[in-house]
């Protein structure tokens, strides 16, 4: 697909991408309400879209505290269709311009080849020196136009680029012009488009030795403490400057890569790895008979066999309880 298809508005269309919403979702309340006249609603989404009057609606929102307070903006289901109709018209667009090394919200990528990859960076370059950071509030400071200009590079058909602008401008943090939605799919194409001109600059300006990112986190490796800390001066700039984004002050840390580093819940060695404390102490305080599983699953992606059978211990314990 290039930038100058154009997406499909048809009904087929529309009854697809609310499929592929609905693919592995619980019934809530919206979804039991829209499936009760789905046909209808389906063909009253489409007949807006063809006569583009379609206008996205307000957002609920719900607080969510893990590692950090976050305010997740809901759509409506009906709105959420049309972000999914989105998503599958941008990805093959976009996905192939992102570097090989961009790692959240892609087919065949995710958390744990993450993971795996910045691992094999600590034991590749054991000798090295690593930049671990973040951005502050990427996503309630991604500057709108900004955002279009750079959808508009690779863009050019017409109904897409108005529906673009439709979810962009449907949302509004502490600022008009800026922000978008954590609870939207689209959100997860946008932030990957908007900091892939940090990752271009990143890989092809400054040339570390490695560079990788999952979201906002990021890992840069080079020969020396000294040249990381040219690099991020540079980087800082180029995030201001041109996307008008932040480095978190505290997660902004040079380090030599024996010394190890904390990246994604995960302490990262040369030649080892564990979930990191803050991590631990969340899924021991989380621990349930329906999620022991999924825990197990993620200990023994980063654990050896003697802290799975730790973990198999209070497992016990819980459901004896």
């Amino acid at each position: 697909m290039t930038g100058n298809s154009s997406i499909d508005i048809s009904v087929a269309n529309v009854w697809l991408s609310y499929r592929a919403f609905r693919k592995g979702k619980k019934p809530s309340r919206a979804i039991i309400e829209f499936e009760s006249e789905l046909l209808e609603n389906i063909s009253i989404l489409a007949n807006s879209l063809r006569g583009g009057s379609y206008c996205h609606g307000s957002y609920t929102h719900m607080i969510v505290n893990d590692n950090k307070r976050r305010d997740i903006a809901v759509a409506s289901v009906r709105d959420r269709v049309i972000h999914r109709m989105l998503y599958d018209y941008l990805v093959p667009i976009w996905d192939k311009t992102f570097i090989y090394d961009a790692w959240s919200c892609r087919k065949n990528k995710g958390l744990h080849k993450a993971i795996e990859r910045a691992q094999l960076f600590m034991h590749k370059y054991p000798d090295v020196w690593v930049w671990r950071a973040d951005i502050t509030k990427l996503f309630d400071s991604v500057d709108k136009n900004k955002l279009m200009l750079l959808l508009e590079k690779r863009i050019t058909d017409p109904t897409a680029l108005w529906l673009l602008r439709e979810i962009i401008d449907s949302y509004s943090s502490y600022e008009t012009s800026r922000g978008i939605p954590i609870g939207n799919l689209t959100s997860q194409i946008f932030a990957n488009i908007y900091l892939n001109e940090f990752d271009r600059f990143m890989k092809h300006t400054l040339k570390p030795f490695a560079y990788l990112r999952y979201g906002d986190d990021w890992l840069c490796f080079a020969g020396s403490q000294s040249e990381l800390e040219t690099m991020r001066e540079l980087a800082k700039g180029f995030l201001n400057t041109e996307l008008g984004l932040n480095i978190h002050p505290t997660m902004n840390l040079i380090k030599p890569v024996r010394a190890g580093v904390s990246y994604l819940g995960i302490d990262l060695w040369p030649n080892g790895r564990r979930v990191d404390a803050p991590a631990r102490l969340k899924l021991y305080a989380n621990l349930s008979f329906h999620n022991v599983s999924s825990y197990k699953s993620l200990l023994a992606h980063h654990y050896s066999g003697k802290h799975i059978v730790r973990f198999e211990w209070v497992v016990s314990k819980v459901i004896d309880n």
